[in-house]
């Protein structure tokens, strides 16, 4: 699959993302730091890379319809602890059955997911 990870997720997941051999784009690593909501939608979708975020903001379907999108994961585990969140994408990736996250939000929780 393909990622866009945006600033505010942890440089570890970008590295067990590409350990699982995705092809994963990092806000940070490309020095993209401050870039909107709106351009970093428009760099996933040209690119069809699916974004995961802790931003709330992608969670909103009428500003994001994740229809639009190649997917949005919205990871929402609080405390953000990176084991918690490293063993969340790792389930959602084991059980999710389609090859793709296009057009859908996932709302990633430390017990589960839900797609919208």
């Amino acid at each position: 699959m393909r990622f866009l990870i945006d600033e505010n997720i942890f440089p570890n997941i970008t590295s067990y993302l590409r350990s699982l051999g995705h092809d994963v784009k990092s806000i940070q690593e490309e020095g993209l730091f401050r870039i909107t909501d709106d351009k970093i939608v428009h760099m996933a979708k040209d690119e069809d890379r699916t974004i995961i975020t802790f931003d709330k903001h992608f969670g909103n379907v009428i500003k994001y319809p994740p229809s639009d999108t190649a997917g949005i994961i919205h990871i929402r585990i609080h405390p953000p602890l990176l084991h918690d969140v490293i063993t969340a994408i790792g389930n959602l990736l084991k059980k999710y059955e389609s090859p793709t996250f296009s057009g859908k939000l996932i709302v990633l929780s430390k017990n589960g997911y839900r797609i919208r």
